[in-house]
């Protein structure tokens, strides 16, 4: 503590003599911001963390087993060494549960529309797997039906019973998950979340990539097209339409082995160089092929299992024998598969990161640009108002209280000016000249018939932008340097016009003290620094700014920048209401 108030001290001590106290007061506030511990000034977090989901899930699940083990109990077989099927295949649903909530809870940004389409369309896909989990698990136990039906009718029967379960569930979360999660938690219960989801889905990177919108519906549409090719390929086989289910069970299986690589292997390893994660990546494709095969295995010849293959005229056993035969040719078969996921993957990724560090580096110099360019406006205003009020200061004590109070009138105008426009903003020419022209005024109150004054502007270049205050310090300069060294009349002189069609040139002119110049001639001062950073900051190199004595004597400073035309040529009411401000209408 006390080296906060030692370090607000020290900066009230060097801004508080050219500050007002709003200013050091909000310079407080941003110094007892930094020092304080970003934990304590986190936004709290109202979303449902990863704790109160597990909660949420052991309370669902647990009443759902509790209810199904009371009402199937005789069905069961009336034992406890058969109630850990039932027990296992609910085990196996919150599993699922879990799964679906950490999808949803990647798209809170999503609306309430798209996150809820989202739901139903993973709770279709979890009721699929769960529903083969009860029939293998639990089917044995189940006394045979009064009227025989088909293994495709008994599915679909457990699908249609079990899906509002999981409908409820994703209801339930959705409605319990309502609220943003904060960026990084609110407290220590949040951060422990957090830490424990990081080591699950790996950490939020600088550039987020593929993010939680763009990865479910690469999803989606990559696998409805593999169900909707496997189920034409199923017919054109010449196997009925009411199979199909078994497609969408080993599709099913697919995307969930997919979205789990991508939250446990891929996206953890996003900044990984190109060829380890491309070597990670054959990797992840092998290890998915190899789910795949096992999942269209369990769909076609374990679930509700038809009438076996026959070779030889004698039935095949489906068992693992079935499946180590069949391996290596549905390998082969299917890697193609999920090397086209991986480069789709891949490609999408590398997208989406590229756009992302292109916009942050955009917003980076964007705001650079804008810090430079306040910062150099912070140093010109100062300068100004300390010459200004030194002249009306000088006025004042040599008992010249009409000329001092016409010039007060004259900066309250220009500095209204001062006020309307932004560091950054570019004007029309003409209300920089206007502008200028209350500054000469200022200064002809002080010197009278010293300072002479002609403005040539041609009017073709009266609606080019140049950026706010561009020429006060050279007509500064040209009064500091010329015409208060002298007692002679000076003529300072400014000139614009068109060079070419894109190039506009500014000059400003002054006729000399007729003595020694003390002008830094090489350009090192404030005001011709800090014009040479302006334009570098807004142009490029086609901003300069080229000044030194003129062979007749006297000072010339002539900057070159883009023609650039104003939009609306015509006056705008803006525009209206700060020349009559200026003008002193």
């Amino acid at each position: 503590m006390n080296g906060l108030k030692s370090a607000t001290n020290d900066v009230d001590g060097r801004f508080q003599c050219g500050r007002g106290p709003a200013y050091t007061g909000a310079m407080q506030r941003d110094i007892e911001t930094a020092f304080v511990p970003e934990r304590h000034h986190r936004a709290p977090s109202t979303a449902l963390g990863f704790r109160g989901l597990l909660v949420f899930t052991g309370i669902f699940w647990g009443c759902f087993s509790l209810v199904t083990l009371a009402y199937g109990w005789d069905a069961f077989g009336g034992s406890v060494a058969t109630a850990w099927r039932p027990l296992l295949s609910d085990a196996v649903g919150a599993g699922l549960s879990i799964g679906m909530a950490l999808a949803l809870s990647e798209v809170r940004r999503w609306g309430p529309a798209a996150r809820l389409a989202l739901a139903v369309a993973l709770a279709l896909v979890g009721v699929a797997i769960y529903s083969a989990v009860v029939l293998v698990l639990v089917g044995p136990l189940m006394p045979p039906p009064e009227t025989p039906d088909s293994g495709t009718e008994r599915m679909l029967r457990i699908m249609l019973v079990h899906y509002w379960v999981f409908a409820a569930y994703g209801g339930f979360y959705l409605l319990l998950d309502q609220g943003r999660a904060a960026p990084g938690g609110g407290s220590e219960d949040a951060d422990a979340q957090e830490w424990l989801r990081a080591r699950l889905f790996g950490r939020t990177e600088v550039w987020d990539g593929l993010n939680a919108r763009w990865f479910w519906t690469f999803q989606g549409v990559f696998w409805t097209a593999m169900v909707v090719f496997s189920t034409a390929n199923l017919i054109n086989g010449g196997d009925s339409i009411s199979t199909a289910w078994r497609v969408v069970l080993g599709e099913g299986i697919g995307m969930t082995a997919s979205s789990l690589a991508h939250f446990l292997v891929l996206k953890p390893t996003r900044l990984w160089p190109l060829y380890r994660r491309a070597a990670l990546a054959l990797g992840v494709a092998i290890i998915l092929t190899m789910i795949y095969v096992c999942a269209i295995w369990f769909a076609y010849f374990q679930v509700l299992p038809g009438e076996p293959p026959m070779r030889n005229g004698e039935p095949v056993d489906t068992g693992l024998p079935l499946l180590l035969y069949l391996a290596p040719r549905w390998m082969f078969l299917n890697f193609p598969v999920f090397v086209g996921w991986i480069g789709f993957y891949l490609a999408l990724d590398a997208a989406k990161r590229l756009r992302s560090q292109e916009r942050q580096l955009y917003n980076s110099i964007m705001l650079a640009q804008e810090s430079q360019l306040k910062m150099l406006r912070f140093q010109l205003n100062p300068h100004f108002l300390f010459n200004t009020l030194n002249a009306i200061s000088s006025l004042l004590l040599d008992t010249r209280t009409n000329e001092a109070d016409k010039m007060l009138t004259q900066l309250s105008k220009f500095l209204r000016f001062t006020l309307d426009a932004a560091p950054d903003d570019r004007v029309p020419l003409r209300r920089e000249i206007d502008a200028q022209r209350l500054y000469l005024e200022i200064e002809q109150t002080r010197f009278a018939d010293r300072l002479e004054i002609a403005v040539d502007v041609d009017p073709v270049v009266e609606d080019a932008l140049v950026p706010t205050m561009i020429l006060q310090p050279l007509l500064e300069n040209a009064v500091k340097y010329a015409v208060s060294q002298t007692t002679r009349a000076v003529r300072v002189t400014v000139e614009a016009k068109a060079l070419s069609d894109d190039i506009l040139e500014l000059r400003v002119t002054d006729t000399g003290s007729g003595g020694v110049s003390t002008r830094a001639y090489s350009g090192g001062g404030v005001g011709l620094s800090n014009i040479r950073a302006r334009l570098a900051v807004l142009y490029g190199e086609t901003g300069r700014l080229e000044a030194g004595p003129q062979p007749e004597g006297g000072f010339a400073a002539v900057i070159t920048m883009p023609l650039e035309r104003s939009r609306a040529p015509k006056i705008t009411e803006r525009e209206e209401e700060s020349d009559a401000r200026t003008s002193g209408r």
